[in-house]
């Protein structure tokens, strides 16, 4: 018999990640908020006045970063070490800055499928009334 088998039947595992995976893994969350809102403003208006990166593709970064740039030179940074106990908090922060550092007037959506989403849909209308 081997010495775990039979361990975890009840659905209880007794494994506990190691910190660098956890780490890891909140990482990657904060990169999933971060652009997915970045991509979500993107295929909705059409604006291109925002760029998205993050620490594993761009030198220069902490650690762990997700990073925006406006057109205007301002910066959204977010190290995981500031926001990993606050994830909830993430996505209406990126979006609020989005909104603040972008100007969809004149700005136009590549003909797709996607539907877009209900929110950046409608500051894009507002901001191009005809």
């Amino acid at each position: 018999m081997y010495e775990n088998e039979g361990a975890g039947l009840d659905g209880e595992s007794e494994y506990q990640p190691p910190a660098w995976m956890i780490r890891y893994r909140n990482f990657k969350t904060l990169c999933s908020y971060v652009c997915g809102e970045f991509i979500r403003f993107y295929l909705t208006t059409g604006c291109d006045q925002i760029s998205y990166t993050h620490s594993q593709i761009t030198e220069g970064l902490p650690n762990y970063s997700c990073r925006l740039t406006s057109v205007d030179e301002a910066v959204l940074l977010l190290p995981l070490d500031d926001w990993a106990e606050r994830m909830d908090e993430v996505r209406p922060l990126v979006r609020a800055w989005l909104g603040e550092h972008s100007d969809l007037k004149g700005c136009q959506p590549e003909k797709s499928h996607y539907q877009g989403d209900r929110y950046w849909f409608t500051r894009w209308q507002e901001a191009n009334p005809w």
